[in-house]
């Protein structure tokens, strides 16, 4: 054990896309490991160092996981659709819901049309029962 060799650290994203050495006080080493490299190349492209600094500075502690996760998202729907962002996709799925609440009512009308129709039927005969002796 008197001779174990140090392990290199593997530079986080940010530093490894501004060629320094990821030391212990890497404030995004946490959220952008080498792994997310590509996370944190569309997070800089669309926010820039500065920004996603002042950003993540700008929250509690504890909130700083889920604003991360909101930069990547962010990031991602950007660069799928370049004019909108994520404003298209909530859209998209906005107008759907609103078909989907519209189809249901009609459902839930056809329901009570036909609940209706079986009252005004009558009695059934179906249980074997009839009138006739």
């Amino acid at each position: 054990m008197a001779n174990a060799v140090p392990v290199a650290q593997k530079p986080c994203a940010s530093c490894k896309h501004q060629r320094r050495k990821c030391d212990q006080n890497c404030v995004l080493a946490k959220y952008f490991p080498a792994e997310r490299s590509d996370d944190f190349e569309n997070v800089y492209h669309l926010f820039g160092m500065q920004n996603t600094l002042k950003i993540l500075k700008s929250v509690e502690e504890e909130e700083r996981d889920a604003t991360i996760e909101s930069l990547i998202m962010e990031a991602k729907m950007r660069l799928e659709h370049p004019v909108h962002g994520h404003f298209s996709v909530a859209r998209k799925l906005s107008i759907e819901i609103e078909k989907t609440e519209k189809e249901l009512e009609i459902v839930r009308q056809k329901i009570h049309i036909c609940k209706g129709a079986d009252n005004r039927a009558g009695p059934s005969t179906r249980g074997g029962q009839s009138d006739q002796p």
